[in-house]
C-alpha cells in the first residue's frame, strides 16, 4: 500500500495485472461521489477556477471559492448563460429537497465528465497502439486503472472536513492544486504501465483528457439544471 501512495510502478502493475479486485466498480462510484461533494459543497478546485473565471461572487464565493487574478480573463459570450448556471442561488437551509437535487445533478455532470474522460484517454491511446503494435487494453482494465488512480482524490478529504469559511481561497487553492498535480501523476504511471504509451504521448493524452473533462462538467450542469426545471 505504501508503494502504491507513492506510485511505484511495480505496484500499480501488480495490482492491475495480478490481483483478483472485482468490486473496482463500487470504488469507481466511492469515488465519483466524493468529487461529487466537493463541487456540490462548492469547495473544490473545479469550483474555484469556474467562480474566478466567470466572476461569480457571492456570500459562499467570495470569501472561499474566488480568487483575485492579476488580469482579466473574459469568457466566450455562448459560455455566459453556462457560467449564469454555476451562479449559486441563497437557499435556505431547510430547504432540503433543492440541496438533494442539486446533489445528483452534480453526480450526473460529473459521471458525464468521467466517461468522457475515460473514453478519450482509451481512444487515444488506442489510435497509438495502432502504429506500435502493442496488445490491446480490455475495457474492465482500463475502469479498474481508473479507480485506482482516482483513489488520490481521498487526499481532498482533509479540506473538505476541516475547512470551513474562514480558510482563505488561497490556503485552498494551494491544497488543491497539490492534489490535483499528485493525482495527474498518478494517473500518468498508471496509464503508462496500463499502455505502455511513451512519457510525452501519455502526458498529452492526459491534458487533452481532463480538459475536455471539465468543459464538459462545465456545460452539463446549467444544461442537466434547465431541463430539470
Amino acid at each position: 500500500m505504501i508503494d502504491l501512495v507513492l506510485m511505484s510502478k511495480e505496484a500499480q502493475r501488480h495490482i492491475i495485472y495480478n490481483t483478483e479486485f472485482k468490486s473496482y466498480w463500487k470504488l469507481f462510484i466511492i469515488l465519483i461521489m466524493l468529487e461529487t461533494y466537493g463541487v456540490w459543497r462548492n469547495d473544490s478546485l473545479f469550483n474555484i477556477a469556474i467562480n474566478t473565471v466567470c466572476n461569480i461572487k457571492n456570500n459562499s464565493t467570495i470569501n472561499s471559492t474566488y480568487i483575485t487574478l492579476p488580469i482579466n480573463i473574459s469568457v466566450p459570450e455562448p459560455w455566459m448563460s453556462d457560467c449564469k448556471g454555476w451562479a449559486y442561488e441563497e437557499k435556505e437551509s431547510l430547504d432540503l429537497f433543492i440541496w438533494e437535487k442539486d446533489f445528483y445533478i452534480q453526480f450526473l455532470s460529473i459521471f458525464t465528465g468521467i466517461i468522457v474522460f475515460i473514453t478519450i484517454v482509451h481512444m487515444l491511446m488506442k489510435l497509438f497502439k495502432k502504429f506500435c503494435d502493442q496488445n490491446e487494453v480490455s475495457l474492465a482494465r482500463v475502469l479498474k486503472s481508473f479507480s485506482l488512480a482516482n483513489m488520490s482524490l481521498l487526499f481532498t478529504l482533509p479540506m473538505l472536513v476541516w475547512g470551513n469559511s474562514d480558510t482563505p481561497p488561497g490556503t485552498r487553492l494551494l491544497h488543491y492544486l497539490m492534489v490535483f498535480l499528485y493525482s495527474f501523476i498518478f494517473f500518468y504511471n498508471t496509464f503508462r504501465v496500463l499502455y505502455e504509451s511513451p512519457k510525452i504521448v501519455t502526458a498529452i493524452v492526459l491534458t487533452i483528457s481532463y480538459c475536455i473533462k471539465y468543459l464538459t462538467t462545465f456545460h452539463m450542469t446549467p444544461f442537466i439544471r434547465k431541463i430539470t426545471r
